[in-house]
């Protein structure tokens, strides 16, 4: 039985949740997302694709790669976005601290 199809469509289906995960900033899930996906990729490399199957993974990979991008990029800008929002919480906590030590 060869399960490279299956893998296949299950990789494809991760897209959707890792998407998801992003947009709802469910950053744990996001991490189990990216784990389980890293198995059946695992799994996928430890089968005997077909020459046909090979293409069809090499193109899959191709795409994943570029959506990856795309998701590496969106969580880069909330990061910078957390980032900013944490150093403006500082200074508003240091001015109070200032406020209240006069």
């Amino acid at each position: 039985m060869n399960a490279v199809p299956e893998l296949v469509q299950q990789l494809e289906g991760f897209v959707e949740l890792i998407a998801s995960a992003i947009e709802s900033k469910d950053w744990e899930d996001l991490n189990e997302l990216l784990a389980n996906r890293q198995e059946v990729l695992e799994r996928l490399r430890a089968s005997s694709p077909s020459p046909l199957e090979r293409q069809a993974i090499g193109d899959m990979i191709a795409s994943m790669q570029a959506t990856d991008s795309q998701f590496v990029a969106l969580v880069q800008s909330q990061k910078e976005l957390l980032q900013k929002q944490a150093a403006s919480l500082a200074h508003d906590r240091k001015a109070i601290q200032a406020y209240q030590t006069e």
